[in-house]
């Protein structure tokens, strides 16, 4: 019998699956090429006619008679050449795997056999055999990084890549189909193993109602589409061979138990069920770049790609991640981009080098919103332990290159105001808040962004001042909420800004260029059992709008780690010309450890930075003359651990910086330079506040008092036991100006 005989085939089968390698031996001098092999598990070697070469996970090693030269190549490494037609018909085809041999100057080659076939046939009669049937890798990653979630200690190797929280469930949208394909392999009528790209399949699918699940009635309908009913309630329509799942709004927010077999009808195959279990929401699912332009509602840029995919008219209320995705600028609108016509030479600003820029570099406009939303209304980003990279995303030009401020995608300054995703209620912060709102929930993904606190460089590895991508901003009155993300290397990763609320729940963020969090103005951001590590300047920013009114609230709750170490050389306060004051900072934590109170600047000469509360870049002046750093930055629950707030300033001279002379104050002078800092720390045991403030050569109590702690020696108790509080305060912050700075304090 036919099917018997493919049986005894299988093993013979699988063990002619052996790449075909040759290469020709080469030396040079003593040095010789020994051999050069593909790892035939890298590569996939079986094709279905028409179906497109994917040689992207390719290992190649060399070997040398000399060890030392041995090296593993991988794909963008290699060139891999063959027929244009190579899988048009059947048959063994060969494609040539080469690369510049760096050591014997020469094309070093070998060639890897694949074979191209027809799907089985498929005969009731005689069925195929199933010689592989398992979940799709995509939900093989989702099961790992599930598994992994919130195993590893702070401070670990792995720590930074694994979310910080387990046990959640894998969601798929009821917006457009949702793809779940096992992988199968199967015999062919010529006896060969192939891989099914579909495959006929039977499916059940149960939804979970009163702690169990109960299956679903099936309908047949034309060709290989299923209905699943609950009651008459229509659940999902099923192509059983394409593996499309079509759920109905009905489904919206049912857990769902879908198990998948390979056909009786058509294949011998005595195994597991591949199962899984998932989530319906309303959302649209994705898997490629050119998808997630749904989310976008307002920049009519969109508008050209949207028409080429068919989804111009698309509103949907989330996205759903079922794959990792890349986004290049090829994957966005054009016109979100510059390009330089010819050479530019300039200095960078920060550093002062001479940088030159080829002409044809791309760069981002600033003011960029690469996917932005604005409406009223539910909308949901589910990541599925998958990853965004935009790593190879251009930044926004230091205005250098261009050398025209003001125009369109130019600015003043190297600060980008570029975002990744922007979600709005309205478009005015004027008006009173809306009864209804934007209200956005973002969670279990993993974002990679385009600048690092240490970047000097575009994608394309040309120095430029950095300029990389903010990660997410709320905005008018628009309510977000962050939970189980991971950030790396954008410009700032989390920012809220006019009358907005972002909250961060759970996130991991790592190497900021400027900061792992900033708010603007009258808006609120809040961090809870979180880790925010790396950021190249201050790890968050509150900054007032104007004055005495636009006040933001920073909230960071005892539970987060917030770590950053600093020399206060790095690129960022070079841009922000803050590296004289840091010198002043550094003197000053110095004074301090020579009382034997502690210091800024730990054994290794760096300092965390925390907080900063600061004026508006265009109303800082004002702000300034009259009251000096307001806002909110509570680091602890229920400000039981604060730090700064602006309410503690109130009775302070009027957030003014004293000038003193022989104990009287004689007037203001409100800029950093040569206002007198004052230092404030959080007495816990006590819970008060304790201020002192220096005029450059001593430090005075608020009474103008010179501090002396010593008892023994003219001091007061009163100054003992500042004395002791200092001793024992984690944190310190220096006041001055317009400026209040928190630092870990060091002892």
């Amino acid at each position: 019998m036919k099917t018997l005989r493919k049986f005894s085939k299988i093993i013979t089968v699988v063990a002619i699956l052996a790449m075909v390698l040759s290469f020709a031996s080469c030396k040079k001098g003593s040095l010789e090429l020994k051999s050069f092999t593909v790892d035939r598990t890298s590569v996939k070697t079986n094709y279905l006619i028409g179906e497109e070469i994917d040689f992207s996970g390719i290992k190649a090693t060399v070997k040398y008679n000399d060890e030392s030269y041995n090296k593993v190549y991988t794909y963008d490494e290699l060139t891999i050449t063959y027929a244009e037609d190579i899988t048009a018909t059947e048959g063994d085809k060969k494609v040539t795997v080469s690369f510049d041999d760096p050591h014997l100057g020469v094309k070093q080659e070998t060639k890897v056999a694949i074979k191209v076939t027809k799907e089985p046939v498929v005969d009731e009669t005689d069925p195929a055999i199933v010689t592989q049937f398992e979940q799709p890798g995509t939900l093989t990653a989702f099961n790992s990084a599930n598994a992994s979630a919130g195993k590893s200690e702070y401070g670990s190797s792995s720590f930074s890549g694994e979310f910080a929280l387990g046990n959640q469930i894998y969601v798929v949208g009821n917006e457009n189909a949702f793809i779940f394909k096992p992988l199968v392999a199967a015999f062919n009528e010529s006896d060969v193993v192939v891989e099914l790209t579909n495959f006929f399949a039977t499916v059940d699918i149960s939804i979970y109602i009163n702690d169990a699940y109960v299956a679903l009635t099936k309908v047949a309908g034309e060709g290989n589409i299923v209905e699943y009913y609950n009651d008459d309630t229509l659940i999902a329509t099923v192509d059983t061979y394409k593996g499309e799942y079509n759920f109905s709004a009905d489904a919206k927010n049912l857990k769902v138990k879908i198990s998948v077999l390979p056909s009786d009808k058509y294949y011998i195959y005595d195994g597991n069920a591949v199962v899984l279990e998932a989530k319906v929401i309303a959302a649209y699912n994705v898997y490629e770049a050119w998808q997630l332009a749904v989310i976008d509602n307002f920049n009519a840029q969109w508008d050209a790609i949207k028409t080429e995919h068919g989804i111009k008219d698309l509103n949907v209320s989330g996205v759903v991640f079922h794959d990792d995705i890349t986004v290049t600028a090829n994957d966005v609108p054009a016109d979100f981009f510059l390009t330089t016509t010819e050479e530019v030479v300039y200095k960078n600003s920060a550093t002062g080098a001479e940088i030159k820029i080829p002409a044809g570099t791309k760069y981002l406009k600033d003011w960029t919103q690469v996917y932005h939303r604005v409406g009223a209304g539910d909308f949901a980003i589910k990541g599925n332990f998958f990853t965004l990279d935009m790593s190879d995303f251009p930044i926004v030009p230091s205005p250098a290159v261009f050398n025209a401020p003001g125009e369109p995608g130019q600015y003043a300054g190297d600060f980008s105001n570029a975002t990744l995703f922007k979600f709005d209620t309205t478009q005015a912060a004027d008006i009173e808040k809306p009864a209804d709102v934007a209200i956005v929930e973002f969670d279990n993904l993993n974002m990679i962004g385009n600048s690092s606190r240490d970047n000097l460089v575009d994608a394309d590895g040309y120095l430029a001042s950095a300029g990389g991508l903010i990660l997410i901003k709320a905005s008018y009155f628009s309510e977000v909420t962050m939970k189980n993300t991971i950030g790396n290397s954008f410009f700032i990763s989390y920012f809220s800004d006019s009358k907005a609320v972002l909250n961060a729940e759970s996130i991991k963020c790592y190497d900021s260029y400027q900061n792992a969090g900033m708010v603007w103005g009258i808006a609120t951001l809040t961090f809870k059992n979180s880790y925010l590590n790396g950021s190249g300047g201050p790890v968050v920013i509150a900054t007032s709008e104007n004055q005495g009114t636009q006040n933001p609230t920073l909230l960071i709750d005892s539970s987060t780690i917030v770590e950053t170490h600093l020399t206060g050389q790095e690129i960022w306060f070079t841009a922000v010309n803050a590296n004289a004051t840091i010198s002043q900072i550094i003197a000053l934590g110095n004074s301090l450890e020579s009382a034997g109170i502690g210091n800024f600047v730990d054994e290794k000469g760096l300092m965390n930075i925390k907080g900063l509360l600061m004026a508006s870049g265009g109303s800082a002046p004002e702000i300034i003359e009259g009251v000096s750093a307001q806002g909110t930055i509570l680091f602890g629950n229920n400000g039981l651990e604060r730090w700064m707030d602006s309410d503690m300033w109130n009775d302070i001279y009027n957030h003014a910086s004293p000038i003193i002379q022989d104990g009287q104050i004689v007037g203001t002078y409100n800029t950093l330079a040569a206002g007198a800092p004052f230092l404030t720390i959080y007495d816990a045991q006590n819970d008060k506040y304790h201020t002192l403030f220096s005029d450059g050569s001593a430090l005075y109590d608020m009474n103008f008092n010179v501090f002396n702690p010593d008892p023994t020696n003219g001091g007061s108790m009163e100054h003992y036991n500042i004395y002791l509080a200092l001793k024992a305060a984690d944190h310190i912050t220096l006041t001055q100006g317009g400026l209040s700075v928190v630092f870990e304090l060091y002892h």
